[in-house]
């Protein structure tokens, strides 16, 4: 199975589109549910989100919903600030915090910035080795040192490979692959990381990070290519989750609904995953 969400739940752009503009912004999750089986949770990342919070989100969701939470950074962004045994207190915090909705959770993400180097691999194999629940763990690292195809990315891999844990591949081509034009493009070639798109799967559920272009028909080149990877995973029998963004995220819904209509000419047997409403198409031309 594949699972397709994007990185936040409500968009203005998706008022009577996704979700009536009568619905309550805090029930609005609910309603993207019945579009998508899986969501990027930034929040977790920025600040402590209470229990009865995490409880509101989830009793809008059925069973097959899937939240990947991003790890706190005060576990993988400040080795510099926080000793070993303080990150790995927090590490346990974040997993406690996580155990009662287990059932409902997708690949959870450790992201590293850019500042995280292979000198700190032993730091990121106690993380790794000491993940606690039953469900997936992602990795995704920026530095470039880990993208160089030898010895560190090497290392990387087999660390991944051994403790079972998935690699998050960052494709931010797309929104690289021209001059910044507009303030959204300005705006996503300041944020998004520019690294190497290192296709590899290290466990059973690789995680695809892809950030799509604001002219909508130049992404065709990459997702054409992510659908024959996509493809590929399946067969293995691996259980890919797929988050589309685009500079702004408008458009992301239509990115995803194109790739997955390319996998459906791809595999005979693939079952549509993203049936969004019939005025989706007019999300291209905004």
């Amino acid at each position: 199975m594949i699972r397709y969400g994007m990185a936040q739940w409500q968009h203005p752009a998706w008022v009577d589109y996704l979700y009536p503009r009568s619905e309550a912004t805090g029930l609005r999750l609910g309603h993207y549910a019945k579009y998508f089986h899986s969501v990027e949770v930034g929040s977790t990342f920025y600040t402590d989100v209470a229990p009865d919070q995490i409880e509101r989100w989830v009793a809008q969701v059925p069973d097959t919903f899937r939240f990947c939470f991003k790890v706190p950074r005060a576990v993988a962004h400040q080795f510099d600030e926080l000793s070993e045994a303080e990150c790995l207190q927090a590490w346990r915090a974040f997993q406690n915090l996580l155990k009662p909705i287990e059932h409902l959770l997708g690949p959870t993400m450790l992201q590293f910035p850019a500042s995280v180097a292979p000198r700190q691999l032993p730091i990121i194999t106690a993380l790794c080795q000491s993940w606690a629940l039953a469900t997936p763990l992602s990795v995704e690292v920026r530095n470039l040192e880990f993208f160089d195809k030898a010895e560190h990315e090497a290392a990387l891999l087999r660390l991944l490979s051994d403790s079972g844990c998935n690699k998050v591949v960052m494709d931010s081509r797309p929104v690289f692959s021209s001059e910044a034009y507009c303030d959204s493009l300005i705006d996503a070639q300041r944020k998004k990381p520019r690294v190497p798109c290192h296709a590899v799967a290290t466990a059973a559920h690789p995680v695809v990070r892809f950030i799509g272009h604001p002219d909508l028909e130049r992404n065709h080149i990459w997702l054409d290519q992510w659908a024959n990877k996509l493809a590929y995973w399946l067969k293995e029998g691996r259980e890919p989750t797929v988050f589309v963004h685009s500079s702004d995220n408008i458009a992301a819904p239509t990115l995803a609904s194109w790739l997955d209509a390319k996998l459906q000419k791809i595999l005979p047997n693939y079952a549509a995953q993203v049936n969004l409403p019939v005025q989706h198409e007019q999300m291209g031309l905004l």
